[in-house]
C-alpha cells in the first residue's frame, strides 16, 4: 500500500489559455515531484509564474507531444538541456 508521502508524481492545478477560445481554463497537470520543483526553479529564473510557462508551452506550435503534460515535461527538459553548460554524466 502507498501512503501519500510515498507517491511520486502530484497532481497540480494551473490557467491555460485555451488556444480556440482564448479563455482562461483551469486544468490539473500530473507531474513527478522533481518536475515540479524543475518547473517552479525555471519560472524563478525566468520571472515567470508557472501559468505563464505552461500557457507558453501550449501556445508553442513546434510541440509536438501528445498531451500537455508531456509538453510541459518536454519544455523542463529542454530548458535545462539548453541553459546549462555542463551535464552530469
Amino acid at each position: 500500500m502507498h501512503t501519500q508521502e510515498n507517491r511520486t508524481l502530484v497532481n497540480g492545478k494551473t490557467s491555460i489559455i485555451d488556444r480556440a477560445s482564448g479563455c482562461n481554463r483551469r486544468t490539473s497537470i500530473r507531474l513527478e515531484r522533481i518536475e515540479w520543483s524543475a518547473l517552479q526553479e525555471i519560472c524563478r529564473e525566468k520571472d515567470i509564474s508557472i501559468n505563464e510557462f505552461c500557457c507558453e508551452v501550449d501556445r508553442d506550435d513546434r510541440r509536438r507531444e501528445h498531451s500537455r503534460a508531456s509538453r510541459i515535461r518536454s519544455a523542463i527538459f529542454h530548458y535545462f538541456l539548453s541553459t546549462r553548460t555542463t551535464l552530469v554524466s
